[in-house]
């Protein structure tokens, strides 16, 4: 009994500690089922979707100009309102793995940073799009913003396929169960021994 119960008990004990995780995408389209096809000056800000917030910006279908002919979450100044440049996304829990498609009808460099100092930026050409990546762990904020502005200032630009990891602390143990746990190892390999004598 002694052979199978050690084993047994290790692999759980190791078990508590791999822990992975499956990566999350979203894509609007639940939400942007109904949405209109061009902006109408009322936002969907906050836009709460699992543990990602969205602020700044309104949900699309199938945005005229867009090459992204699919429901998207964007931002323009062309009419005035609450549209925001940067475009922020916050998660209630810590993601790793960041990932979004930024797309736009008028050419300018796009940045994607996050809180722990990640940043990438790209140039894209007009009514184009180009997937940004972040590689640091435990990020919790994220921007998606315009940097160069067109010649008149304008920014207008959407955001999909945003994916992310949420992080996974593997299970602590509490030191009174890992005492115990100890304990028991330590009584199972002697009365295995008195077993065997």
């Amino acid at each position: 009994m002694y052979r199978i119960i050690r084993p047994v008990c290790l692999t759980a004990l190791l078990a508590g500690s791999l822990v992975t995780a499956k990566a999350d995408l979203i894509d609007f389209e639940a939400q942007g089922a109904g949405a209109p096809p061009a902006f109408t000056g009322v936002v969907n800000s906050p836009l709460v979707i699992g543990i990602a917030t969205f602020t700044g910006g309104q949900l699309l279908n199938h945005e005229a100009g867009q090459p992204d002919t699919t429901a998207v979450y964007a931002t323009t100044n062309l009419l005035g309102g609450a549209y925001t440049n940067p475009m922020t996304i916050t998660f209630s829990k810590p993601v790793s793995g960041f990932s979004i498609l930024v797309t736009n009808p008028i050419a300018d460099t796009y940045r994607v940073s996050d809180n722990l100092g990640g940043s990438q930026s790209f140039a894209i050409a007009t009514s184009s799009s180009h997937t940004f990546a972040l590689a640091e762990t435990g990020i919790t904020s994220v921007s998606v913003s315009d940097t160069t502005l067109n010649f008149l200032g304008l920014w207008d630009f959407a955001i999909d396929n945003v994916q992310f990891t949420p992080v996974t602390t593997s299970a602590v143990p509490d030191p009174s169960a890992s005492l115990l746990l100890v304990s028991a190892l330590g009584l199972t390999g002697i009365l295995g021994r008195r077993r065997r004598a």
